[in-house]
């Protein structure tokens, strides 16, 4: 093995692991608090007798005579070529093998790991092997993510594994990358002191190495298009808008459904949101979908407008093992809630207090702590004035949390547009009702105040050049799966596959999508790339993202685990 013996860095993985054993674990957490000490700690075992190449990507040297010697680090061009930094390297490189294995020189490749490729060892083996006209199949040797803790050794033994069912003497494997190791190391020694956030330590390595080792977070369905209240500030059913009936009639297929579900159970993903285009409750799957999803082990939560969560819903609910629930509730006065649900009357707006009050009654009377129950209020101009009467409704019905949150705007909605002045209004309601939330102890969620600090007056938006300049991270953690089976990047539609034609796990798992993780990553410099519905990555949509809360949680995640300065 090119770089340094394997059995010696397994002497190394031994002595790290005896020297973790010895140190108590306040020691570790010490450690692993502080970013200047824990890469020197982790060099001290494992930077030694490493040999690390810097010559450019593919390399041709003439060894004895007519032995020519190549590095290889991807099985796809785009991968190969991201790491040595030069376009159409894997091209030339590939040329220049097969031409001279057809007259039958001696050829040595070398695979050359980097943070970029190490989880696709397999893969690229296979891509070497078969250049060397030998075929084989290494599906069934992969890298051993679990426990996380454990991954720098059981990467060390994916090498090994490898290297049994290779050519190793026209093929070795070496470290190209001086940071790979320390980067394992570091999500290693956080796993072992944080074990319950391992799918999340992999996800933030994902980001780091740019590859998938788990699936999203979070898939978003939505299932059914049609809605009994039609809010004026919704992007679907805000009254100005007329849809086809082709499109209100469309409802979620249960059969792919369970296809999707199991193949998000397979990949590790964290849950299910049901939302969207409609009002998930009026949808006769909809009880065997929340189902389904949790007899796979899967988390869900849903949204809803509260107006059919009678008593007999909340109970069903509530056994199934729900985990959260979101009940949009955009007024605090029955008068404003008849101008926004344009085709209720304003006494539905009592029959959703009296709802929610008493599905919290039932869930505390069961014993249990779920679903929890967050009140989401959708602010602009139809409703700013009125926040304090939303706080007091807010505490009498007693959810788990409440949410606050600036309108999305887009063309169907730009009517209700707040004004600076209606953005101070609302400023100065702040400290009341967070007090009156506090009082009865219901958590009073925090992604008001990013909004509203990153507002811009003429526009609207609150979030466009925070992520142009920090990039988008959204890709390794989200998927929205309308009803129409064009699985989308994010929440504004972006395809990246469609799933009456392929499995969700092949999508997500593919070359493409690999491409658009990398593109939002480095947002900036890739705005107009453009996805398989012709919609480009950066657009008016992305100054008021709804999944703000989850790049900024991963932003802030990077730091707290000593990985930011690998972004």
């Amino acid at each position: 093995m090119n770089g340094y013996s394997v059995n010696g860095f397994l002497k190394k993985i031994n002595l790290f692991s005896t020297e973790l054993k010895r140190i108590s674990l306040k020691n570790v957490k010490r450690l692993l608090l502080n970013p200047y000490i824990i890469p020197r700690y982790v060099r001290a075992f494992f930077s030694y007798d490493m040999v690390f190449e810097s010559e450019p990507i593919i390399k041709k040297q003439e060894l004895k005579g007519r032995t020519t010697m190549f590095n290889i680090f991807g099985d796809f061009e785009e991968l190969h070529d991201r790491i040595g930094g030069n376009d159409g390297d894997f091209k030339k490189g590939i040329a220049k093998i097969e031409k001279l294995v057809h007259e039958v020189e001696d050829v040595k490749i070398t695979i050359a790991l980097s943070r970029y490729n190490f989880a696709r060892l397999n893969k690229i083996a296979e891509f070497s092997m078969s250049l060397l006209g030998k075929k084989i199949d290494l599906f069934s040797i992969d890298l051993k993510l679990f426990p996380v803790k454990d991954l720098p050794q059981n990467f060390i033994i994916y090498i090994e594994n490898i290297r049994k069912h290779i050519d190793t003497e026209r093929i070795s494997v070496s470290f190209y990358d001086d940071e790979l190791m320390e980067i394992l190391n570091t999500v290693g020694l956080h796993a072992k002191v944080n074990p319950g956030r391992e799918k999340d330590l992999l996800r933030l390595l994902g980001i780091i190495s740019e590859q998938v080792l788990i699936g999203p977070q979070t898939i978003v369905f939505d299932p059914f298009h049609r809605c009994n209240a039609k809010c004026q500030h919704c992007w679907v059913h805000t009254p100005e808008v007329r849809h086809p009936e082709e499109f209100l009639n469309r409802k979620f297929d249960f059969e792919l459904f369970k296809k999707i579900i199991d193949d998000a159970s397979d990949m590790m993903t964290d849950g299910i949101i049901l939302q969207g285009d409609g009002e998930p409750l009026m949808y006769d799957k909809f009880m065997p979908m929340l189902r389904y999803a949790r007899n796979k082990g899967l988390g869900v939560l849903f949204f809803t407008n509260g107006i059919l969560l009678d008593e007999e819903k909340a109970k069903e609910i509530i056994d199934l093992g729900v985990n959260e629930i979101y009940c949009s509730f955009p007024a605090g006065t029955p008068e404003v809630y008849e101008k926004i649900a344009s085709i209720q009357p304003s006494q539905t707006f009592y029959k959703i207090w009296d709802n929610l009050k008493k599905f919290m009654v039932i869930r505390r009377g069961s014993g249990k702590d779920t679903p929890r129950l967050i009140i989401s209020h959708v602010i602009h101009n139809m409703n700013y004035h009125e926040l304090v009467e939303m706080a007091k409704m807010d505490a009498d019905i007693a959810p788990d949390a409440v949410r606050f949150y600036l309108i999305r705007l887009d063309v169907m909605n730009r009517f209700l547009q707040l004004k600076p002045e209606e953005i101070e209004e609302i400023k100065k309601q702040i400290p009341e009702i967070s007090e009156i939330l506090k009082k009865k102890g219901i958590e009073f969620i925090d992604n008001f105040e990013f909004q509203l600090n990153h507002y811009d007056d003429e526009t609207g938006a609150w979030s466009k050049d925070f992520f142009l300049n920090h990039g988008c991270t959204i890709g390794w953690y989200f998927n929205l799966v309308p009803a129409k089976y064009d699985m989308s990047f994010c929440c504004h539609l972006r395809t990246v596959g469609y799933l009456d034609e392929k499995p969700f796990k092949e999508i997500w798992n593919s070359t493409k999508y690999w491409r658009w993780r990398r593109q939002a990553k480095y947002l900036k410099q890739n705005r107009n790339a453009e996805f398989l519905n012709k919609q480009v990555l950066y657009d008016e949509h992305c100054d008021h993202c709804d999944n703000h809360q989850t790049i900024i949680k991963t932003l802030n995640e990077l730091k707290k685990y000593d990985l930011f300065k690998y972004y």
